[in-house]
């Protein structure tokens, strides 16, 4: 997946985002991202980190270089050196930091309503012009490279396996935990790491696999996975 890193390809996706905001009139995009299950893919797209705690920010101005800001209260929100981006930045209080470099400008913001912290919104919103720009980031990041669509298909192929793995495990009369953990086993060591989001229908509704429902004769898995690509499918 070196390619997915690569200058030519980093390149391509900072010019589609800012594309994307000077056809709104943004002089500066900050994207959020946080831990929760799908929060966390604009922050690894614009600076190939992966947020394992907490949350983070990429500041991506107009013109210039980009910085990754991090909150400074855990240290540790993930491998911070998987980051290809330079200006690493640990801050007291990521929005006052942001704040500070934003002052006077109109921004787009990935995030805004699901993602972004109160303490930070309120720090920016007092300094600068905050509109919504997930809809506009997410056309832009829709198109892509060959490297990406390969790592697409790198994610369709690993979470094939795990559903083959997934239907030799299962039996009526099993527990969910049993048959779902060969998958699960598959997934983390071709590189999932922990983006995977695997369930059963039990009843009416998905379930995370427990070792104490048991499967009946007729069930239907729900499996999702990003693979080391981090492109979920």
């Amino acid at each position: 997946m070196e390619a997915l890193r690569s200058p030519a390809e980093v390149e391509r996706r900072y010019g589609l985002v800012r594309e994307a905001m000077d056809a709104h009139g943004f002089e500066a995009a900050v994207v959020a991202g946080s831990e929760y299950t799908g929060f966390e893919g604009a922050v690894t797209y614009l600076s190939g980190f992966v947020i394992v705690h907490r949350y983070a920010y990429v500041l991506l101005p107009l013109e210039g270089e980009p910085s990754i800001v991090f909150p400074a209260e855990a240290r540790y929100v993930g491998e911070h050196r998987t980051s290809w981006i330079e200006d690493q930045v640990f801050a007291d209080r990521p929005g006052e930091w942001l704040a500070d470099r934003l002052v006077g400008k109109r921004v787009g913001v990935y995030g805004l309503d699901y993602v972004l912290t109160v303490r930070d919104f309120a720090a920016l919103s007092e300094k600068a012009e905050l509109v919504p720009f997930d809809v506009e980031f997410d056309l832009a990041r829709a198109v892509k490279s060959d490297a990406e669509l390969e790592s697409v298909r790198d994610s369709v192929r690993i979470n094939t396996e795990g559903f083959r793995a997934f239907l030799e495990a299962y039996e009526p009369g099993k527990t969910a935990a049993e048959v779902l953990a060969p998958a699960e086993r598959l997934f983390v060591e071709q590189g999932c790491g922990r983006l995977t989001m695997n369930m059963v229908l039990v009843g009416p509704e998905f379930a995370i696999a427990r070792a104490d429902a048991i499967l009946g004769d007729f069930c239907i898995p729900s499996l999702e996975v990003a693979g080391p690509g981090g492109h979920w499918v």
